[in-house]
């Protein structure tokens, strides 16, 4: 029997430009340093490195974890508060456990669609929240009935939207109202703000215990590297200890030892730092072409860039009498790749025929081909009305 992968069917379209690949630039990877500092885990920890690590994973990695996240995000964790896995959607599963499969989910809509497939297929019951400018509508968990909000508030997959604090204080009020409420905070891509200091996580305002914080390095490091991680407020590490700990961490302990070491000799701050540096410089040249292949945005009504100054993808609003499956097909015949934002709705009705959400089409430029872009930009151009 033959299947058709997703690879395959990529492979058979011939990308040769992608608007809206999410890949960290691979080229960026300090594969000396990461190379050096297994070999000295391989030396230094050999009886460990046999052995299964703790079920929350080793205390060195969780150690170095609290400290980043104190001095980068303000965030004053005990390391035993903190839980490694292998990736946020295994993490995702652990929570559902943790939490109950009774609870019921609201999770921001457009969205990162992987989320609402993990509750689908964990069993549980969730609810597509609307969202305004500012991020989720509280009242979308009113109406709902919601007991968890899952959330992406310092940077939001794929609008771009920066919650504002007095929303984030809504939340927070809503989820104080009730024992069983909690707020799951999707950190993921929180290290790359271009402008100003990083935004405080809603974790630091959490007084009642409700905060769920999450976030993983594959944004930050490399895509492949699958160690993610979440905070769990005091009362909640020691329900998933009490019921939880008979798993065993699913991140190899060799990648463990050699992690905790990058970000405890400064080697993580410092790539980040210089990606931060990196990324603006790229981000800075990807506008310099938009303006000069599509005209300048203030001289033409024929485009818009939508940013905020965090992450790694901008939103190019367009003005054209094509819809947005229509753009997608026309730029794919040309082998170019672009994804629109109503491709994130969740909805039963047809976002694609929503006004509001026409038009919309993200950019990540984290591993984008520069060279490649003018001509890109041309097909693009091609369809302004």
């Amino acid at each position: 029997m033959f299947i058709q992968t997703k690879f395959q069917e990529k492979t058979r379209n011939n990308i040769t430009f992608d608007f809206s690949s999410n890949k960290p630039d691979a080229d960026s990877f300090p594969f000396s340093v990461w190379a050096k500092l297994t070999r000295e885990a391989v030396s230094g920890h050999s009886d460990e490195l046999l052995k299964v690590s703790d079920y929350s994973g080793i205390y060195e990695l969780r150690s170095a974890i609290a400290a980043h996240l104190s001095s980068f995000r303000g965030m004053s964790v005990d390391p035993d508060q903190i839980i490694v896995g292998a990736g946020t959607e295994y993490l995702y599963g652990l929570l559902i456990k943790l939490l109950g499969k009774d609870k019921k989910y609201c999770i921001e809509n457009p969205g990162y669609k992987k989320i609402s497939q993990i509750y689908e297929t964990e069993g549980v019951s969730y609810y597509l929240g609307s969202m305004d400018e500012y991020g989720l509508l509280v009242s979308e968990l009113d109406r709902s009935g919601a007991d968890i909000a899952h959330i992406s508030p310092t940077h939001h997959f794929p609008t771009g939207i920066t919650m504002p604090v007095p929303r984030r204080l809504e939340l927070l009020s809503w989820a104080s109202k009730d024992s069983s409420r909690y707020i799951i905070e999707d950190d993921y891509d929180s290290e790359f703000r271009h402008k100003g200091t990083p935004i405080p996580p809603l974790q630091t305002m959490d007084s009642f215990d409700k905060v769920i914080y999450i976030n993983t390095f594959s944004k930050s490091l490399a895509s492949t590297i699958r160690i993610a991680y979440m905070v769990l407020p005091p009362h909640l590490a020691q329900f998933f200890y009490d019921k939880l700990s008979f798993y065993s961490c699913t991140v190899s302990t060799f990648d463990q030892f050699t992690l905790a070491s990058f970000i405890e000799k400064g080697y993580f701050e410092k790539h980040i730092n210089r990606m931060r540096l990196q990324y603006g410089r790229k981000r800075e040249q990807v506008l310099g072409i938009f303006e000069e292949v599509l005209g300048s945005e203030s001289k033409s009504s024929g485009y818009k860039i939508v940013e905020n100054d965090s992450g790694l993808h901008f939103i190019l609003e367009l003005k054209t009498r094509y819809k947005d499956a229509e753009i997608e097909k026309q730029l794919l015949s040309k082998s170019i790749k672009i994804s629109a934002i109503s491709d994130f709705y969740m909805d039963a009705f047809d976002a694609k025929l929503d006004a509001a959400s026409q038009g919309k089409f993200i950019i990540d430029y984290s591993n984008m081909n520069i060279a490649l872009l003018p001509d890109a930009l041309k097909e693009i151009k091609k369809l302004l009305s």
